[in-house]
């Protein structure tokens, strides 16, 4: 009767003083298999990440006698998500040593904690697995494996998975993309975003962090970036980059105050326009187009004439 109502009430948003109270009668009355839903409870729980926290958990799963599949894998993401990769990859290794198969949830976190460290062997291991466990289609552990071998600059496997992938996101194509632009190799790197059937901002961010890196780069290929902030609705960005070119141009002027006419803020496309002292025809245009488009007809006349 009481595990019943404890797993009523862990079934719902709690604080993480009213989980460790629930964990406290848990321990009191011996319902010990309910310990696991504690970690999970804890884990959703913290909206901001401790040390004390996690020394909790791990404590919890130390003392727990079977280990739930799903619980752990929730820990192991946990501890990826807040830089904790080795604890990360420890309790990995402790998943299969009490013989249990990982899941893609757990395996896909372990490889991001391998890529972050650097640790080669144990994302090579973590490899194999997924060809013993049968995850030879799974979009996000082949994702994962994308991103592993990129960060540790094997470029040639990377691409190897990367094209082996018979259904790819736009994780997996910022992951190639991202792994291209950390090795350098900036004519990859293109024509990999070149074949992005989608992109969003951070397929941006990692080919202008490339490129920033060539300060010889054409003004057309700066405003294409711009053009590809806006697209991706993040005007502001679009600013920003703006501002730190070393070269303006006005079509870069125009491009910036095109996407601030569709976003309806004419107070920021005048500021532009006010700060170009060599207008052309064209600059004009674009103004009096964010006028119109804006139903400011008055103004949109007085700068005609």
């Amino acid at each position: 009767m009481l595990a019943s109502k404890v797993t009523i009430l862990l079934a719902k948003p709690l604080s993480i003083n009213q989980t460790k109270q629930i964990h406290a009668a848990i321990l009191v009355h011996g319902i010990y298999d309910l310990q696991s839903s504690i970690v999970r409870q804890i884990i959703n729980s913290t909206s901001i990440h401790s040390y004390n926290n996690s020394l909790y958990i791990k404590l919890i799963l130390n003392r727990v006698q079977n280990l739930d599949v799903f619980s752990v894998a929730f820990t192991i993401r946990f501890f990826s998500r807040h830089c904790q990769f080795r604890e990360a990859i420890d309790l990995y290794g402790e998943l299969q040593r009490c013989g249990l198969s990982p899941s893609t949830f757990s395996m896909t976190s372990a490889l991001k904690a391998c890529g972050r460290i650097l640790y080669r062997s144990g994302g090579i291991s973590i490899h194999a697995q997924v060809y013993k466990y049968g995850f030879c289609n799974a979009v996000y552990v082949h994702t994962a494996l994308v991103d592993f071998y990129s960060k540790i600059g094997n470029m040639d496997f990377a691409q190897h998975i990367f094209n082996e992938m018979v259904e790819k996101n736009i994780v997996s194509w910022n992951s190639i993309l991202g792994g291209y632009v950390k090795a350098g190799d900036l004519t990859k790197a293109q024509s990999v975003f070149d074949e992005m059937p989608e992109k969003d901002v951070i397929s941006w961010n990692s080919l202008v962090s490339g490129y920033a890196r060539m300060p010889e780069r054409s003004p057309a290929s700066w405003n294409a970036m711009i053009s590809g902030y806006i697209d991706c609705g993040k005007i502001e960005l679009a600013r920003s980059f703006f501002e730190a070119m070393d070269q303006k141009n006005n079509i870069s002027y125009i491009i910036l105050i095109s996407g601030y006419s569709k976003c309806g803020d004419v107070e920021s496309a005048e500021e532009l326009f006010g700060r170009l002292h060599k207008k052309d025809q064209l600059v004009y245009n674009a103004m009096i187009a964010c006028y119109a488009q804006n139903s400011q007809g008055k103004e949109a006349l007085q700068l005609f004439d």
